[in-house]
């Protein structure tokens, strides 16, 4: 019920996700408005999509901890008290992303060892190629390294089980690629990473390279990855408008772009149109969630059915249990004390660029953060 647009683009993504890819889904809601939406659309009636009353709504401004104890019949918790009691697989929404956070931590708890789930959104790559995961894109503002290096982790697999990379790439966002760069927080988790075994850490990257293809899952706190999220989409919202600018002021431009409309179209429909991905999946919840933009479309809800439903097939939460896990393990084998006494150990080592692929520039990663 929540999102800037309410239920009609989550009504309707549904049911556009019935027909394309044949998945069923549940709407949680006001019995009578989700009523009333599915009528106007008479091919509802034959598709797997069911209704689930729910009396209140959380509202994008309110506090996100407070409304789900405060309002145990809202629609987001009552989608994941669906998912808990195995009614439902995954939950989708494009509604107060706190509030599916607390509803997700509250309800169905999060994975072993982890404090708080990330965001994880794909960003496209210049070049063809699948998109880069981008961690976390706004759920904690403050991270310590052991928090890095889990969602290192987690962007691993999701790369792996998700978009179908074989041996993602895996780079700590920074100001520099140079082994001085970045704070104590991200040189401590380079040392981490540096260290594990089945995860192909290539060091620092900037934030010039997290479009191109030299990196897969690029990892920071959700600080600084909202940031970044936000300033890469308003780059493609002042192309398109410098575009239409000269057009209206230039003959020969207007007419240039009517014939590049195919390409153009192609390039940011399909491509940098956000609504192309879906939703970002909170990585780290005990359950499957996928958060849809607050200004998703009815496109938008219906690919974020599609991730969910592929994060049901490929079993990631599985994947993620047993990586997090092995992770568990390799602290308690070092004999520290959390995150903090792996910190401790770690600052008494250096971290060195990898023999496979390493390049004569003292750097983690290469110039680009590459191999």
């Amino acid at each position: 019920m929540g999102g800037d647009h309410g239920p009609t683009v989550v009504v309707e993504g549904a049911i556009a996700a019935a027909k394309a890819f044949n998945i069923p889904s549940i709407l949680v809601g006001d019995e009578q408005v989700l009523t009333e939406l599915l009528k106007k659309h008479p091919i509802a009636s034959s598709l797997p999509i069911s209704i689930q009353h729910a009396s209140q709504v959380v509202g994008m401004d309110e506090a996100p901890g407070l409304a789900i104890r405060g309002k145990q019949d809202s629609s987001i918790r009552i989608a994941f008290e669906l998912v808990a009691s195995g009614k439902a697989s995954a939950v989708v929404s494009p509604g107060n992303t706190g509030a599916i956070m607390a509803a997700g931590v509250f309800v169905g708890g999060t994975l072993p060892g982890i404090a708080r789930p990330a965001i994880a959104s794909l960003i496209p790559k210049g070049l063809a190629g699948t998109p880069t995961v981008l961690l976390d894109a706004g759920a904690n503002t403050g991270c310590q390294a052991f928090q890095l290096v889990q969602f290192a982790l987690m962007g691993h697999h999701y790369a792996m089980a998700a978009l179908g990379v074989s041996k993602p790439r895996v780079a700590l966002l920074s100001n520099g690629t140079e082994l001085a760069k970045g704070n104590d927080v991200i040189r401590s988790a380079a040392m981490m990473l540096a260290d594990l075994e089945g995860i192909n850490f290539i060091g620092y990257i900037e934030g010039r390279d997290i479009a191109r293809d030299v990196v897969d899952v690029v990892v920071c706190d959700g600080f600084v990855g909202n940031i970044v999220l936000k300033a890469m989409e308003g780059s493609v919202g002042l192309v398109l408008d410098s575009m239409k600018s000269i057009a209206e002021k230039n003959i020969r431009a207007k007419i240039g772009l009517w014939l590049a409309r195919p390409a153009l179209r192609s390039v940011f429909k399909e491509k940098l149109d956000p609504s192309a991905y879906g939703g970002a999946p909170l990585l780290g919840l005990g359950h499957i969630a996928i958060k849809c933009h607050g200004s998703s479309s009815s496109r938008a809800v219906m690919n974020g059915v599609r991730v969910a439903s592929k994060f049901v097939e490929e079993k990631v939460l599985d994947r993620l249990h047993q990586a997090l896990t092995q992770l568990d393990v390799k602290v308690a084998t070092m004999d520290t004390e959390g995150a903090t006494g792996w910190s401790r150990v770690f600052e008494k080592k250096s971290v060195r660029p990898r023999k496979e692929g390493a390049t004569t520039k003292k750097s983690v990663g290469g110039e680009h953060g590459g191999e």
